[in-house]
């Protein structure tokens, strides 16, 4: 009886030793959690000039904290927690940008986004001494009447500096212009001739009042009445394409006077004069014809014939013409994901409209429509379907993508569409838990099923396990490594020595990340 009650004693002892041993080789200790705040940097440029914006009002969606942009464009915002957050950008004189592009911070990253917005463009108005708008300036035949005046009106939002270019010997003179001209602001223009230097019969010349931001023009008129220009007649435009037409004329009276030139004025927006576009053909008593090259397709001109003589510039009737259509037109696009990196785009140039295609494809971006200056996947030429590879891609992105088509002219696009890669984090269930005998040991059988890939391959799969909630693959929990690949699989657990709950959750693992299924309980008696 002693020796059995020393034998009982010694297995307490043993127990209580092991107990010992298991606690404190997995005891842990805890290291202060640190909270991580992440931060939002980045570059405000101009549109047009890609030069830094500085004093924009930078402020963040959500939570509407604003900064300014510095001299050098940038703004930043620290101390931010995890979250998606996006940007509005704004300042006088230039058009507000809502950006559309989400910013994920995560684990306290620092993460940049640069915008670009868009200065709102100068209006200049050239209006009479009254107020109504001109477009001519007529000093008619009047040998007296050498001056007149119009006025520059800036119905635009911000200051603009304004300079009168013009071209013409008998313009004698332009009176000077304020160094900026204020939102709202009228500037009254003189303008002097000298009718000595007129040709005879009507004279025209444009000036052109221009600004940084654009330009607007006004035709100066003045006519020698002495003796009558030669009469003109414009007898036929034919053979029209995208960008020539070919035109005949003809002299029907010369009025007594020397014809030292002929041939055609045109203009795509007003009553064209020689002062527009012109082809001089020199001296002709009778018909004359010519080809008019470099047009613009897909235009409507205004076309005159003209003879010049000592007497005067003579014009015939006004005819119009148009030319050709040159734009091809592109398809809309269709997405299939191929890989969290990588899909496949398809669409097709429907029509080249006469124009040769010598380039067509697909191009993509992430933060604003896409044009062929940002990234791109070519697809030979000519009409037809278009495809290509659209890589290399950030998973679990929103990208905007459209077809394009280049010919000698220019390049047309198809209908824009958005499409968001993979995140390549497989989807995963967990089996529920049940005990089982496996090859003569007790075990927990349990699994799980990897329902989506996410595109990409699965090297690892099973389960974690552990006696705290949420276990995954840290150094914390236990796991087993079953399979690779899509699909369910089953998962055996040896059976823990202490008793307790045990928490499982299913896992799958890609190049791009783990993902992890539901949890399930078991009591371990």
């Amino acid at each position: 009886m002693k020796k059995k009650f020393v034998g009982i004693a010694f297995i307490i002892i043993a127990m209580i030793f092991v107990s010992f041993t298991w606690y404190g080789c997995t005891e842990k200790t805890e290291e202060p959690i640190v909270e991580k705040t992440g931060a939002i940097y980045g570059v405000i440029t101009d549109y047009a000039t890609g030069e830094p914006v500085g004093n924009a009002n930078v402020s963040l969606r959500p939570g509407g904290e604003t900064t300014l942009t510095g001299f050098d464009g940038m703004y930043e915002f620290l101390d931010l927690e995890d979250g998606d957050y996006s940007i509005t950008v704004s300042k006088a004189e230039y058009t507000t940008l809502k950006d559309p592009y989400v910013i994920h911070v995560k684990n306290g990253k620092r993460m940049r986004r640069d915008a670009q917005i868009e200065r709102m463009p100068a209006t200049i108005r050239i209006v009479d001494m009254n107020g109504a708008v001109m477009t001519t300036l007529d000093f008619g035949s009047d040998v007296s009447l050498v001056t007149k005046s119009f006025k520059i009106f800036n119905e635009g939002t911000e200051s603009v500096h304004c300079d009168v270019i013009y071209e013409c010997n008998w313009i004698s003179s332009v009176s000077s212009l304020p160094n900026v001209i204020t939102p709202g602001q009228t500037v009254p223009v003189t303008v002097n001739i000298n009718r000595t230097l007129l040709a005879i019969g009507q004279n025209s010349t444009i000036l052109n009042i221009s600004t940084g931001h654009g330009s607007a023009e006004l035709r100066v008129t003045a006519t020698s009445a002495s003796g009558n220009p030669p009469e003109v007649q414009l007898s036929q435009v034919n053979n029209v394409t995208s960008t020539t037409a070919h035109c005949e004329g003809r002299i029907v009276n010369a009025n007594g006077g020397s014809i030292t030139d002929c041939g055609f004025c045109y203009s795509a927006n007003h009553t064209p004069s020689i002062s527009d576009g012109v082809v001089h053909l020199g001296p002709s008593s009778g018909t004359f014809n010519h080809t008019i090259l470099n047009l613009e397709h897909n235009t409507t001109y205004r076309i005159r014939a003209f003879a010049i003589s000592n007497l005067g510039t003579g014009y015939s009737t006004e005819r119009t013409f148009s030319t050709m259509s040159c734009l091809p037109i592109c398809g809309a696009t269709t997405i299939e994901n191929m890989d969290p990196t990588a899909v496949m785009g398809y669409s097709e140039v429907t029509n080249d409209n006469g124009c040769d295609i010598i380039e067509k494809g697909l191009c993509w971006s992430i933060s604003h429509t896409p044009t062929i200056n940002d990234s791109k996947a070519t697809s030979g030429f000519g009409e037809g379907p278009i495809s290509g590879m659209l890589y290399p891609l950030q998973p679990n992105t929103t990208y905007r993508v459209r077809s394009y088509a280049t010919n000698e002219f220019e390049t047309t696009y198809g209908q824009e569409r958005t499409f968001t890669t993979m995140s390549g984090i497989p989807t995963v269930t967990t089996a529920s838990a049940s005990f089982v005998e496996y090859y003569y040991d007790d075990y927990i059988m349990t699994g799980g099923d990897v329902t989506d890939d996410q595109g990409t391959f699965v090297y690892s799969k099973g389960v974690c396990y552990g006696f705290s909630p949420n276990p995954d693959l840290s150094s914390s929990f236990q796991h087993t490594d079953d399979d690779s690949g899509s699909g369910p699989y089953t998962s055996y657990i040896p059976m823990p020595s202490n008793s307790g709950t045990l928490y499982i959750r299913a896992y799958a693992t890609t190049r791009y990340g783990t993902g992890y299924g539901n949890q399930v309980t078991i009591y371990i008696p």
